[in-house]
């Protein structure tokens, strides 16, 4: 039986890890993107980054293969979470869009008053890094923490 997380466990209570969060925002900027795409030429893809899931083997060996066989494929530290290629004005446009977890709040019991529970998770040296030789080349990079602020990125990337 699958849990209301969606991980089969029986009778084991899990909790979403932070990395859901900026799932969950992934999926919400796809679900955009789907719409956008009914009435732009264009398409959009993921980029795979499964050393995070890597982590949780705890088999140093398995994961250092992993890690050499996606770096002899192509594998770059720091590329962005998805790829934008539109066709704008009779010409290709490409966008880079980082995802981020965003924070998260709590009321404090004490004073009442909103305080942060989960900080925002922070874009890595080599993401912004990457995002910074992208805009050299002409292409637009951003880093999002939430829909809103990726469909404000979306309306610039247009306009660009």
């Amino acid at each position: 039986m699958f849990n209301k997380y969606g991980c089969y466990a029986m009778g084991v209570k899990l909790k979403p890890h932070r990395e859901d969060l900026e799932h969950g925002l992934q999926k919400e900027i796809c679900t955009f993107l789907d719409f956008q795409s009914a009435t732009l030429p264009m398409l959009y893809f993921a980029v795979p980054n499964a050393l995070k899931f890597l982590s949780t083997l705890k088999d140093t060996r398995r994961i250092s293969a992993a890690y050499a066989k996606m770096r002899a494929e192509g594998f770059k530290d720091g590329v962005s979470d998805l790829v934008v290629v539109i066709k704008r004005d009779n010409r290709l446009k490409l966008g880079f869009f980082e995802q981020k977890r965003p924070a998260t709040y709590k009321t404090s019991e004490k004073t009442g008053k909103r305080v942060i529970n989960t900080p925002a998770g922070k874009p890595t040296e080599s993401q912004l890094a990457f995002l910074e030789e992208a805009r050299k080349l002409g292409a637009y990079g951003a880093v999002s923490y939430t829909l809103e602020e990726f469909q404000n990125h979306w309306q610039e990337f247009l306009e660009s």
